[in-house]
């Protein structure tokens, strides 16, 4: 029995996955105030809870861990920073773990049930609070040599000297225009009223202005970090996910563009850009199997 567990900062989800469906889950709230330690016990409660003894655990956090599952970074729980959290789960569990990004282990999700098994080579970008990134080469996934990889939130895609401050301390990252702050900001500028991405979305899909441009401006910032990537890779797809990936359709002409302007070879411009149909479980699924590479 494989259980995946998704890790966003403030709630915990588990779920027994087979192939890419759920058969259990169960979830709860995570105070701001916990402790690494108490984070960890109630993890493998939430563990437990699900029933029978796990062959393995695979967690997806919303931070980078290195290949052992110690904690490089975790923004939303900066606590957790230098945590062995995969040897702590398993002390507390008995079964193997695995720890991976968030982003990382929904693209792993994807080359195992989605748009993977058509394209061997993708980047998978979530757009949502952050804006996440996770790479396959030739069908494997590549977290990078420390955990870093395929952090496209964090791509200069305005280099003037007072672009807006990103959270990770630079200036001008994707993140600061892309992820929901950014996005939402954007939205109350062209005179929308919203809390939330799908107030955005909602607007865009009944051609209101307000909503439109926020969406012009997201395929603008957009376009121009997959294109930097296209000039470095040359993936077989790009792949997106998260709360405005089903906006697609409203900005892919301008994303279109400027992937023409931003690219040296027209081809690489022409790069497909797919959404993926796996829903909000990918994370979990995909941190399911993270133990069976």
């Amino acid at each position: 029995m494989l259980i995946g567990v998704d890790f966003t900062g403030a709630t915990l989800a588990a779920g027994v996955v087979d192939g890419s469906r759920l058969l259990r889950s169960a979830s709860l709230d995570v105070p701001g105030s916990a402790a690494p330690g108490d984070i960890l016990d109630a993890l493998a409660q939430l563990v437990r809870s699900l029933g029978e003894v796990p062959d393995a655990v695979g967690v997806a956090i919303p931070g980078q861990v290195n290949p052992e599952g110690r904690c490089w970074r975790l923004p939303n729980a900066p606590t957790f920073e230098g945590v062995p959290i995969a040897e702590e789960i398993g002390l507390r569990l008995g079964c193997p773990v695995a720890v991976e990004n968030r982003a990382t282990a929904a693209a792993l999700a994807e080359r195992l049930f989605g748009h993977g098994r058509a394209y061997p080579s993708f980047l998978l970008i979530t757009l949502g609070t952050g804006v996440g990134g996770g790479l396959v080469i030739g069908h494997q996934l590549y977290p990078g040599a420390n955990g870093f990889g395929a952090e496209i939130g964090h791509l200069c895609v305005d280099a003037s000297s007072d672009a807006p401050a990103c959270a990770c301390g630079r200036r001008g990252c994707l993140e600061v225009f892309a992820g929901a702050r950014g996005v939402l900001k954007k939205f109350s500028e062209h005179g929308g009223l919203g809390l939330r991405l799908s107030q955005v979305a909602n607007s865009a899909r009944r051609g209101e202005t307000a909503g439109l441009l926020t969406l012009e401006a997201l395929a603008r910032v957009l376009g121009r970090a997959i294109a930097s990537i296209q000039n470095l890779v040359d993936l077989n797809a790009v792949v997106l996910a998260g709360p405005l990936s089903g906006t697609y359709d409203l900005f892919e002409v301008g994303l279109r563009a400027e992937l023409r302007v931003g690219t040296f070879a027209p081809l690489l411009a022409e790069v497909p850009v797919v959404v993926s149909n796996l829903g909000e479980s990918s994370s979990i699924v995909g941190a399911a199997y993270l133990a069976t590479l």
